[in-house]
This record gives structure tokens, C-alpha cells and sequence, in this order.
């Protein structure tokens, strides 16, 4: 697995074209249409959410079975305008 960028700020509701890098949080406002709301289980102009993520683990580990996971890295969420090293040490 790599490029999860897994956003714990992801607020169902919020706008997904809000003009800045990363939408669907809680700093978006709220979506004014079906077509740019941010939904329970995600958006595809947004990053993971953390229900999606977890529903995601619980399959892999109760249905898929593996017996390793390969974790690759790149998990950091895309909101560039408000992303500090103190936010993710």
C-alpha cells in the first residue's frame, strides 16, 4: 500500500472545489451542490478519510487474510497551505 494520504480533517459536507490544494476539511465551507459535497465514505477530488481508511484495514484484515503488508509511504495529506513539520512529527 503507499499514497493513502489519509486526512484526518476530512468533514462530510464540505465543498470539494474550494481553490486551494486540498478541500473537503473543515476550512472548505460547506458545498452548495450534491455534485461538490463531500461524502461519508469520501470524495474522489479529496483525500482519504479516516472511516473509509478504517473500513479499508478491517477488510484487508478479516476478509483478504494476508500475511505481510507492504506499507510504501507517501500517506501525508495534500493540504500544502496549512501542512507544518510540527503538525506530523
Amino acid at each position: 500500500m503507499s499514497d493513502l494520504h489519509l486526512d484526518y480533517d476530512y468533514m462530510e459536507g464540505a465543498s470539494n472545489d474550494c481553490g486551494k490544494p486540498l478541500c473537503c476539511r473543515s476550512d472548505s465551507g460547506m458545498a452548495t451542490s450534491d455534485e461538490t459535497r463531500a461524502g461519508k465514505w469520501g470524495n474522489f477530488k479529496c483525500d482519504l478519510n479516516k472511516p473509509t481508511f478504517d473500513t479499508m484495514l478491517a477488510y484487508i484484515k478479516d476478509t483478504i487474510k494476508p500475511d505481510a503488508v507492504l506499507w510504501g509511504g507517501d500517506s501525508v495529506p495534500h493540504n500544502l497551505d496549512t501542512l507544518t513539520l510540527e503538525t506530523y512529527v
